[in-house]
C-alpha cells in the first residue's frame, strides 16, 4: 500500500513539473497562467509579517509579496527603487523620475497636488539640473506642501543648486547741473538661494552621487567717503549666478550744444557677476574708495564691504529639522543642512 501511495505522489509531482500550468480548484487552468486558483468560498493567505520582520528579509527578489500587519496592507518589493511599496493609499510610496532640466521647482504644485502621499522617492537623472530661474532663487521647494511627508531624493549625478545673491550697490549722490537726480542710498547685498527648501513635517534625505549646493551670497558694497567712492559687490556663485552691484558715485550734468545728459562724474567700478561655481569679484573703488566685497562661492557668504555686510550663503537644505545628505561615490554638497 505504501508503495502505491509513493508511486501516485511521484506521478503527481512529475505531472506538475512538466505541466505548462497548474490549477487549484479547477481541472482546466487558464493556459496563460502558470498557476490558476479558483474558489467561491476561500482566498489566498500571504505570509503575515510585521514591518521589522519584513525588513529583516535579506536580498528580497523583485516582486516579492507579504502582508504587512503593521500597515494592514499587502506589500511588494521594488528592487529598482530599493523599497517595499504597498497597495494602500495611506502607505504607498510615489516614485517621481526627473529626467529634464527644470528651474525653481515647486514640488507640491507640479507633483504632490496630483499624487498626494506621505512617502516619495525622487530619482534625478545624471547631468540633469534643478536650479534657480534667477539670482537668489531656491532650486527645489517642498515648503508649500500642506501635508507631512518623508522624501528620499536619489541624486544620480545631477545638480541641485540655488541662484547666487546679487552684489550690493553703492550710494548715488546728486551733483551740480540741471540733472534731477535724487539721493539713492546703498543697496544691501542679497543672500544666495538654497538648493532645497522644506519645513517642519517634511523630512528630506538625499542619497547624493552628484552636487547639491546653495548659491553664494552677494558681496557687500563699500561706502562713499569725502571725494572717494566704493566699488560694487560681486555677485554670488549660483545657477543663475548673482549679478554684480553698481559702485557708488556722484551724478552731474554734461552739456554739449545745448543738450544735457546725466553722467557720473566719479563712480566706483561695478562688481562682476558670479558664475555657476565661483563668486564674482568686487568692483574697485575710485578716488581712494575701498573695493567692494567679492561674491561668495557656492554655499558661502559674500565678503563684506567696508562696513556693509555681504549676503548670507544659501543652504544645501533649509527649513525644518532632521534632514540629511549622504554623499556617495563623488557626491558633494555646499552649504549647511537644517
Amino acid at each position: 500500500m505504501k508503495n502505491i501511495i509513493f508511486l501516485l505522489l511521484t506521478f503527481f509531482v512529475i505531472q506538475i513539473s512538466y505541466s505548462q500550468n497548474v490549477g487549484i480548484g479547477t481541472t482546466t487552468p487558464n493556459t496563460k497562467a502558470v498557476l490558476d486558483i479558483q474558489s467561491t468560498s476561500k482566498g489566498i493567505l500571504f505570509p503575515r509579517l510585521t514591518t521589522a520582520q519584513r525588513n529583516a528579509i535579506t536580498n528580497p527578489p523583485n516582486g516579492l509579496h507579504v502582508f504587512n500587519v503593521d500597515e494592514r496592507c499587502l506589500n511588494v518589493y521594488d528592487s529598482v527603487n530599493v523599497v517595499w511599496n504597498c497597495y494602500c493609499d495611506d502607505c504607498k510610496t510615489i516614485v517621481i523620475n526627473i529626467t529634464q532640466d527644470v528651474c525653481k521647482l515647486d514640488f507640491y504644485e507640479v507633483y504632490a497636488k496630483y499624487r498626494p502621499s506621505n512617502k516619495y522617492i525622487i530619482n534625478l537623472s545624471e547631468d540633469v539640473y534643478i536650479s534657480g530661474c534667477g539670482p537668489g532663487d531656491t532650486a527645489l521647494n517642498f515648503s508649500t506642501m500642506p501635508f507631512n511627508a518623508s522624501i528620499i531624493i536619489n541624486n544620480n549625478g545631477g545638480i541641485i543648486q540655488g541662484g547666487g545673491g546679487t552684489g550690493g550697490s553703492g550710494m548715488i549722490q546728486p551733483g551740480s547741473g540741471t540733472c534731477q537726480v535724487f539721493f539713492v542710498p546703498p543697496i544691501p547685498a542679497k543672500p544666495g538661494g538654497s538648493a532645497i527648501a522644506t519645513k517642519s513635517g517634511i523630512i528630506i534625505t538625499v542619497n547624493n552621487y552628484g552636487v547639491v549646493g546653495g548659491g553664494g551670497g552677494g558681496g557687500g558694497v563699500s561706502n562713499n567717503n569725502t571725494n572717494s567712492y566704493g566699488g560694487g559687490g560681486g555677485g554670488g556663485a549660483g545657477i543663475s549666478g548673482g549679478g554684480g552691484g553698481a559702485g557708488g558715485g556722484i551724478i552731474v550734468s554734461s552739456c554739449s550744444f545745448g543738450n544735457c545728459v546725466c553722467v557720473p562724474s566719479i563712480q566706483g567700478a561695478p562688481g562682476s557677476a558670479g558664475s555657476a561655481y565661483v563668486g564674482g569679484v568686487g568692483g574697485a573703488g575710485t578716488g581712494g574708495g575701498a573695493n567692494g566685497g567679492n561674491g561668495g562661492n557656492r554655499g558661502q557668504a559674500g565678503q563684506n564691504g567696508n562696513a556693509v555686510n555681504g549676503g548670507a550663503g544659501g543652504k544645501a537644505i533649509t527649513g525644518g529639522s532632521g534632514n540629511s545628505i549622504i554623499n556617495i561615490t563623488g557626491g558633494v554638497y555646499y552649504g549647511t543642512v537644517d
